[in-house]
């Protein structure tokens, strides 16, 4: 029986291609702008235009947070709720021998989304009820085990507490995860009977429940099994547009046409297979919920609205001239992609280089023995991270503690300068530096006037007492006022530094970021290699601001980030930033291109940068 169903979706498989497609673009021409204006809207109703990293945590926490969570995250399963509910209904008209046309069943859909969204909101809040509680444990576990010292020690070494807490974590988010797919497989059919029975919105969670009782694990394997087959499709498909990039992108090439051609080629098949995933993974998974709520859910209540039962008709008669016609268009917008993706590389490098935490590839991080390394490895900028000591010194450190380059526990802000700088903080890296200590901002200013400038990181740990002023005074007095900037995670932290000295170069630095983040009132963004897109960089570009990569430490994506059109990499690596960027000027164009393509079919192909 399943079987003949399926077979009698084969002559309407195209109603099901249209109609997925029609849907995705009414979801970007109306309800994706919609989405991004409530998300804003409430984004600037917290105080902020935008959020970055520890900003993004703190607003999640907070009612509005909370409010815009629930309200956003509806809408946007909303949206895929109702691209399948046009799915299922085109399945289920099949099924029932009805010719419902695609027209007909987006305008179903429509006049029945106040009910859908109010399905899924009440979807959201029962959801909300079964993760929260395993969220607060899990907190509670991290807390327990892992906050004595900072993360990045935990991250590093691995201690035993480390695993205690992955070991007490995991069962929680396994049996989370079964509760949620157990909900999940009960609601299965709650769209379905609002669409199709009529039933009120505010009861199909409750009969949804009571009619998937006795079918649930059949249920839950169709569902397991779907997930399971378009993975394997998934990766097929992306797996032979990679393939394929690396088989017929040249290594070496004289004509920039080919060139263009080859990449305008490869880049429209990822294009293809990205969207042939989506597709088949959103039709197979709204057939399988058809075929489960017809053989499982279905009762006498059923029904359709009227229709007109006119055919759809979409066929394409090929010959000879449509066939080179469509080689001949394909070839161009080929060619046109592959244009533009040459237009867009970087040719002249106007990109400086930062040694992060003083360059701590071949020496300790924040110790003057890797500061002297920076400045003899021709960095442009020296990167550290300060936070005060107990009696309110200037310290360089990165984490809230000495574990993971001392093994000692005692946090910055606990201990005095003096007792920070008694301790060792060189012989984990190599026992000839074992006579370095944490510097203070006032002996790393001392050390690169004159020589190299400094990117000062304000850290925050709920300890401060006055940082920002007092990094304003020691610049000023070692003279250094024209030769340093900051940045820092806290957007807080810089709005001071402005009020303090209000035409200092400032930025922000983020690895996450929800709203426009070029809209920052900094002068510089310093952002992960995932947020550095070549749009990204553009928009701030056109905003006046200059956009920094961290922390990049491979020459293909040092030449990527530098093709896109970053202003600063950031790395700890700079001897070998300053080779890439040599390498680069001896490059031809097409030799740069295949180091960005490279880069995005993570094919690493050092010896091209080598050459």
């Amino acid at each position: 029986m399943k079987f003949q169903k399926l077979r009698s979706l084969k002559p309407f498989w195209r109603k099901l291609i249209v109609a997925d497609v029609a849907f995705k673009i009414i979801l970007l021409i109306v309800l994706t702008p919609l989405v991004s204006l409530m998300f804003r809207f409430f984004v600037e109703l917290s105080g902020r235009t935008v959020l970055a990293d520890t900003d993004i945590a703190i607003f999640l926490i907070h009612p509005t947070g909370w409010f815009a969570l629930i309200i956003v995250g509806s809408a946007l399963i909303c949206t895929f709720a109702m691209e399948q509910a046009v799915l299922m209904t085109l399945s289920l008209s099949t099924f029932h021998g009805l010719q419902l046309r695609v027209t007909e069943s987006l305008r179903i859909v429509l006049y029945k989304a106040s009910g859908i969204y109010r399905i899924t909101a009440r979807m959201i809040f029962r959801l909300l009820g079964i993760i929260i509680p395993f969220l607060v444990l899990g907190l509670l576990i991290f807390w327990y085990f892992l906050t004595d010292h900072d993360i990045n020690y935990y991250l590093t070494e691995k201690p035993q507490q480390f695993w205690y807490a992955i070991y007490g974590i995991a069962p929680l988010l396994m049996v989370m995860f079964g509760l949620v797919l157990r909900s999940l497989v009960n609601w299965s059919f709650a769209y379905q009977l609002h669409l199709f029975e009529h039933v009120p919105a505010e009861d199909c969670l409750r009969m949804s429940q009571q009619r998937t009782l006795g079918h649930r694990m059949k249920i839950a394997k169709g569902i397991i099994l779907w997930a399971i087959a378009n993975f394997l499709i998934s990766t097929l498909l992306m797996t032979a547009a990679i393939t394929l990039g690396t088989l017929i992108v040249p290594e070496s090439v004289e004509s920039i046409m080919w060139l263009a051609f080859t990449l305008g080629v490869v880049l429209a098949v990822w294009n293809v297979a990205n969207f042939l995933v989506n597709l088949i993974a959103n039709i197979s998974f709204a057939v399988l919920l058809s075929l489960l709520y017809d053989s499982c859910g279905g009762s006498d209540s059923f029904s359709f609205p009227e229709t007109s039962g006119d055919r759809f008709s979409w066929t394409i008669r090929w010959n000879r001239r449509r066939i080179a016609a469509a080689f001949l268009i394909g070839s161009l917008v080929a060619i046109t992609i592959g244009a533009t993706a040459l237009h867009t590389v970087q040719l002249d490098d106007h990109v400086e280089i930062t040694a992060h935490r003083g360059g701590a590839f071949k020496a300790p991080e924040n110790t003057l023995a890797a500061i002297r390394q920076g400045i003899a490895d021709k960095a442009d900028w020296i990167e550290i991270d300060v936070q005060e000591s107990k009696d309110g010194v200037v310290l360089v450190a990165h984490d809230k503690d000495l574990m993971k380059v001392a093994r000692s526990p005692l946090k910055i802000w606990q201990g005095t300068a003096a007792e920070l700088q008694a301790i060792d903080i060189g012989s984990y890296y190599n026992a000839d530096y074992a006579s370095e200590r944490v510097p203070t901002l006032d002996d790393v200013l001392k050390l690169c006037k004159g020589k190299v400038r400094v990117n000062i990181e304000l850290k925050y740990y709920g300890h401060t007492q006055n940082l920002e002023q007092k990094v304003v005074d020691l610049v000023e007095a070692n003279g250094m006022e024209d030769n340093i900037v900051i940045m820092s995670l806290k957007i807080a932290g810089i709005k001071k530094i402005q009020q303090l000295r209000p035409n200092w170069t400032v930025g922000l630095l983020t690895a996450v970021a929800a709203g426009d983040l070029t809209r920052s009132k900094v002068d510089f963004l310093a952002v992960s290699t995932k947020l550095a897109k070549r749009g990204f960089i553009q928009s701030a570009h056109q905003k006046g601001k200059a956009v920094h990569a961290w922390t990049v430490n491979d020459p293909v994506t040092m030449s990527t980030m530098v093709s896109r059109g970053v202003d600063n990499i950031i790395t700890d690596d700079p001897e070998m930033a300053r080779e890439v960027l040599e390498d680069r000027a001896e490059m031809s164009p097409v030799e740069r291109v295949l180091i960005e393509f490279s880069y995005l079919f993570r094919r690493q192909k050092n010896e091209v940068i080598e050459q």
